[in-house]
């Protein structure tokens, strides 16, 4: 039978795992291709050097690294999952790693044990997204318990304005329906903040066929929190419109406009006209409180509402539009 000669070195050198082998005073003897790679060194830097010279780590972490080469220099087989230590990173610094290591004795040819070979995969990435579920999973939990509440607040505000059932019903389904558009434009965003122009889009959407809206104002982000609020009370004040103001009457007319101002702010100007005096009915009920109370107290703004001769004029200050 035909022997192979086999490169064991090359062979070594071209594995994808990182390997290193450290002697029986734990400096470095021989290390692979993928555990230069790894660690951003050269063999120049390692062959050797005692291995915590190499990576110097702090009492308790070196203690926990130290312990099972002893055990693999002992002869016992061992791994070790999650082992975290710092690796110097060019033109990063010091940064944390994890790695599940393995660790086996190296004997020579009378089976004495004379180093320890390591094997290590990085898991890193795995930790931290671990962490980002956890970031994520407590920021969710936050934001339900908030909804609910929220939720439960509508119920019984829009009870307390609704003696009959349908009429509650109909009121609480449309103000949960604009908590809901608001939220599927985060979402749809793929991040925790939302344009303007979109909110008001949204609210304004079923009304924009009727060329009585005109809709102007430089681009402006809204945090999660503020694009609530917003969207809530747009929200208040086109049911209004639509029932009493400019959108129930075809002379009607509706501007929206925003602008930003000095102090990173931004100021909204809901304004209807052509709306007869005996027709106007101002947003009331719980609708004010939306826009009155709970809108100043999210963004830290405030509101004004007055009627005039020709409709409804809001003007909505907003300090922080990225309010948290």
């Amino acid at each position: 039978m035909r022997r192979l000669a086999i490169d064991f070195e090359a062979l070594f050198q071209s594995m994808p795992t990182p390997f290193m082998v450290l002697d029986r005073d734990l400096r470095f003897i021989a290390m692979n291709n993928a555990y230069l790679a790894m660690t951003a060194r050269t063999r120049d830097d390692l062959i050797g050097v005692f291995v915590f010279d190499a990576f110097p780590e702090s009492g308790e972490r070196q203690e926990a690294t130290r312990r099972p080469f002893q055990l693999a220099l002992a002869g016992q087989e061992n791994t070790v999952k999650r082992n975290v230590f710092a690796i110097e990173r060019p033109g990063i610094g010091r940064q944390d790693v994890y790695w599940d290591v393995h660790h086996t004795p190296v004997q020579d040819i009378d089976g004495a044990v004379v180093g320890v070979l390591q094997y290590a995969l990085d898991v890193s990435a795995e930790i931290e997204a671990e962490r980002m579920r956890d970031v994520i999973s407590q920021e969710y939990d936050h934001r339900v318990r908030n909804m609910m509440a929220k939720i439960s607040a509508i119920a019984r505000q829009t009870a307390r304005y609704n003696a009959e059932t349908s009429e509650f019903l109909s009121e609480f389904e449309r103000r949960i329906g604009a908590m809901a558009r608001t939220h599927e434009l985060l979402i749809n965003g793929g991040r925790e903040q939302l344009e303007l122009r979109a909110l008001v889009d949204s609210e304004l959407e079923a009304y924009a066929d009727k060329g009585q809206t005109l809709v102007t104002g430089e681009n402006v982000i809204l945090s999660s929190r503020v694009g609530q609020a917003v969207g809530m009370a747009l929200h208040e004040l086109a049911i209004n419109a639509a029932k009493y103001g400019a959108l129930s009457q075809t002379q009607g007319r509706l501007k929206v406009h925003w602008e930003p101002d000095s102090d990173h702010g931004v100021t909204l100007y809901w304004h209807e006209t052509g709306v007869p005096v005996s027709a106007s009915k101002s947003v009331s009920g719980f609708g004010t409180t939306i826009i009155d109370r709970v809108l100043p107290l999210e963004t830290g703004g405030n509101v004004t509402r007055s009627f005039t001769s020709a409709g409804l004029v809001c003007t909505i200050n907003i300090p922080d539009p990225l309010k948290g």
